[in-house]
């Protein structure tokens, strides 16, 4: 009897952090999807909420580049960074959230991957967010390589 008179606030405590731990689940997933093992991030379309901003709007081939300075944005994860623009800033895709404040809002932006997918996502994220001179790299860095532009590599 002891034992249980004890344990009863523990038992109580328990069963309310539980409950708590499930809302917020519930809200963290109503939001930003699930991950596949709970101690991952999850997919990578979850990461930039609400892009409402046409994909194709925001994508320049490397020909149409604007004129003057360029704010390059390299958004691959490190592991696949083995070259780059020169110049250009690392910004992780699952960093964007946190990091778009570091960019200058009325300055041109372009932002490039490997192909231009996650990049015309993180444009579009960018522009929703009030930054209208921001763009893409069609075709990412393999079309900025195959167009003879210099690169840096490690």
């Amino acid at each position: 009897m002891f034992k249980r008179l004890v344990n009863l606030p523990f038992a109580v405590a328990g069963k309310a952090a539980r409950a708590f731990q499930a809302r917020e689940d519930a809200r963290t997933a109503a939001e930003f999807g699930r991950a596949e093992d709970p101690g991952q991030v999850a997919n990578n379309t979850h990461v930039l909420p609400s892009v409402s901003t046409p994909a194709a709007s925001v994508q320049v081939s490397v020909a149409g580049l604007p004129p003057g300075p360029i704010h390059w944005i390299d958004v691959r994860e490190g592991a696949e960074r083995t070259d780059w623009i020169e110049g250009a800033v690392h910004m992780p895709i699952l960093t964007v959230n946190v990091r778009v404040s570091e960019l200058p809002p009325d300055e041109t932006v372009v932002v490039y991957c490997d192909d231009g997918a996650r990049s015309t996502k993180v444009a579009c994220f960018f522009r929703d967010r009030g930054m209208e001179d921001t763009w893409a790299l069609q075709g990412g860095l393999s079309a900025w390589r195959a167009a003879g532009r210099p690169v840096v590599s490690r």
